[in-house]
């Protein structure tokens, strides 16, 4: 019968296993000679089972032999490769090859079922016997600090403590690789390398600065650059970017997903493309998902180790992570630069939106594409993915934010996320009973050179606090970011702190009117507190009020429930009150345009423009927008319900 190359060794490596095991066993001598005769591997007949079983050992013994002219195969070839590479023993040599063909050699999978185990694995003993050596030295080749455990070559199960070629490496040697650069190319995978510019991150302040290192980078070792933040802010494309921009080649770490793989795979893998690449200038290394290794619990990496690997890595890294939080303090000092990433400002969002447009050939305009950015905080990910669906589909703006509300469905544990209800009515500042000339300080304030102001907004609910924040930030040409006590207050230590911090970032960077509702929630006096954290959430949003750059409106219900720190640090205290008969006559005609008598004016003296507006919704709805004596009774009752609250006191109602 004629042998191939790769069964030749696995003769070789069968008669090391022969040595082994125990051949004075009648059953082990039965069990081979069955499998020799079976698979005509020794078919000449005789007349005894000890000559039989000799004669199978000697025909064994010349099988091993491999003929001096016959090729290797390619995967022998590609092992080769991989010894070269990783300076690996004739021993370490010896075990990879042996659990190559322990899995993937007819013959010798069949003999290690026939005669030896059942096993796909290979215990330590049976590997000592393959390599040659003792067991002893086989522990101290198989130790994570050696090559084969280091590189992640060998996996150990964590079940029953045996060895087997990782699947990564049996694909690799299955390859049909031509030449050391194909097998290379192999065992880094695809270069990550994009399109991406640095004027495309322009609005990320550290851009520039990011570059100018990254081109420095192989100058000395321990380069690293951590970029995190929320998901879908363009972390993994500014690293592409910073590939780009510096000549380098981007690959990946530890994202082969077939099989099982060991715990500490990704850093195994981290290793394993660092040697492949030593000597290759010009490339790095990204490492996504780094939370993997700086925070897993199924990560075995003691903190020295990853701190050695920080100092001493010999290719520039890029680790990028959404939970930098997770992360040991000693690990974020070693790095050379951390960048954090948030949702880009809506100007570079219409640019996002306008070039995702662009390349999917959907057809827009620049205001479309404003208008998307607007009414869309979704990040770069998000607008990639729904641009591309409605390019599948030949679609158009409409398909791309139907797509957009799906995910963000999804996003949303299934629920539908709430929309803000569009302002129906148009603000007149006529029908607000402050003790301050709103219009007089409206065009004060758009004649002021700066925006580091701020108002605080207080009386009973319904008055036009809110309303009046929207209508100074359009005559100041800002946008408007407006949050709500349920936005803020987290169930967690810290995390009202930090929604706190997150509102104010994202109206400096966005440049927009900050507007906080239900103030008295966040900045209730420190003196009655009964927790630390409610002293904290204070001391926070006292902290912010002082350096906020842009406008910032605080409207309540309860004044006299703020701490007074926080009332001396607002520009203007204003207070509202319900409408005074003018006013009430000004909001019949401007709600219903009709002319009522002074005496109903004079009657209805408790009531906000928004109970004016509450009641032009249940009018319609009734169908009495046209009768004067229902509209009155309407508002009548309104006014009832508040007395019977007992909230007369202006400036001490809750807010609805």
């Amino acid at each position: 019968m004629k042998y191939q190359y790769e069964d030749h060794r696995a003769f070789f490596f069968i008669n090391r296993l022969l040595d082994f095991i125990s051949l004075e066993n009648n059953d082990i001598q039965s069990d081979l000679v069955y499998w020799a005769n079976r698979y005509k591997i020794c078919p000449k007949k005789s007349k005894s089972e000890k000559k039989a079983f000799e004669n199978c050992l000697k025909t064994l013994q010349t099988l091993a032999q491999t003929p001096p002219k016959m090729s290797k195969s390619p995967a022998m070839r590609n092992l080769d490769f991989i010894v070269k590479t990783f300076h690996l023993s004739c021993e370490e040599k010896d075990i990879l090859e042996a659990a190559f063909l322990w899995k993937n050699n007819f013959i010798m999978k069949k003999f290690i079922r026939s005669s030896i185990c059942r096993s796909s694995d290979i215990s330590l003993d049976y590997a000592a016997s393959l390599a040659n050596t003792s067991q002893d030295k086989m522990r101290v080749l198989l130790s994570s600090n050696q090559p084969l455990q280091k590189y992640s070559l060998l996996s150990r199960n964590r079940f029953d403590g045996e060895y087997t070629l990782e699947n990564f490496l049996c694909d690799y040697l299955n390859s049909d690789c031509k030449n050391n650069q194909e097998r290379k190319d192999f065992l880094l995978g695809k270069n990550c390398n994009a399109d991406w510019l640095a004027q495309d991150f322009k609005y990320i302040p550290e851009t520039d600065f990011a570059v100018r290192l990254m081109k420095q980078a192989h100058l000395e070792n321990g380069f690293n650059i951590l970029l995190y933040g929320a998901p879908g802010t363009g972390k993994t494309c500014f690293a592409q970017m910073l590939a780009k921009e510096t000549q380098n080649a981007l690959f990946s770490v530890g994202e082969y997903s077939k099989g099982e793989m060991q715990i500490n795979h990704r850093l195994q893998a981290l290793y394993f493309k660092e040697v492949i690449l030593s000597q290759q200038p010009n490339a790095c290394l990204l490492f996504d998902e780094a939370e993997d290794l700086f925070s897993s619990n199924l990560t075995k990496c003691n903190k020295v180790e990853i701190n050695r690997l920080l100092e001493n890595n010999s290719l520039p890294i890029i680790w990028i992570t959404n939970k930098i939080h997770l992360m040991d303090p000693a690990f974020i000092r070693r790095f050379t630069l951390a960048i954090h990433f948030k949702k880009p400002p809506v100007q570079i969002q219409q640019k996002i939106w306008q070039k995702h447009l662009q390349q999917n050939q959907l057809p827009h305009s620049k205001s479309q594409a404003l208008a998307l950015a607007k009414e869309y905080s979704v990040p770069p990910s998000m607008i990639a993915g729904a641009v591309k669906a409605a390019r599948l589909v030949n679609g158009d703006i409409k398909v791309v934010k139907n797509h957009l509300e799906i995910m963000t469905q999804a996003l949303n544990f299934g629920r539908i996320k709430a929309k803000t209800a569009p302002q129906t009515e148009t603000f007149n500042p006529a029908l607000i009973n402050a003790d301050a000339d709103l219009c007089t300080m409206t065009e004060q304030l758009q004649k002021l050179e700066r925006l580091n102001f701020s108002l605080c907004l207080y009386g009973a609910p319904g008055t036009g606090k809110s309303a009046y924040g929207r209508y100074l930030a359009d005559k100041l040409g800002l946008r408007v970011i407006q949050k709500r006590a349920s936005d803020l207050l987290g169930c967690y230590v810290g995390e009202t702190e930090e929604n706190i911090a997150k509102a104010f970032a994202q109206a400096k960077e966005n440049k927009s009117m900050l507007i906080f509702d239900e103030a008295d929630s966040f900045l209730q006096d420190r003196g009655r507190a009964s927790h630390s954290w409610e002293v904290s959430s204070v001391n926070e949003m006292l902290t912010w009020m002082e350096s906020h750059p842009y406008p910032f409106i605080c409207t309540t219900n309860l004044i006299t429930q703020l701490d007074p720190a926080s009332l001396r640090r607002f520009s203007f205290k204003v207070k509202y009150g319900y409408l005074n008969p003018a006013q009430v006559q000004n909001a019949f005609q401007h709600f219903f345009n009709l002319q009522v008598p002074a005496q109903w004016a004079e009657e209805l003296s408790s009531l906000t423009p928004g109970d004016f507006a509450l009641v032009k919704n249940k009018a319609e709805i009734l169908g009495a927008l046209k009768d004067p004596e229902k509209l009155k009774q309407m508002l009548t009752d309104e006014q009832k319900l508040k007395e019977t609250r007992g909230n007369s006191q202006i400036g001490f109602c809750a807010n609805i």
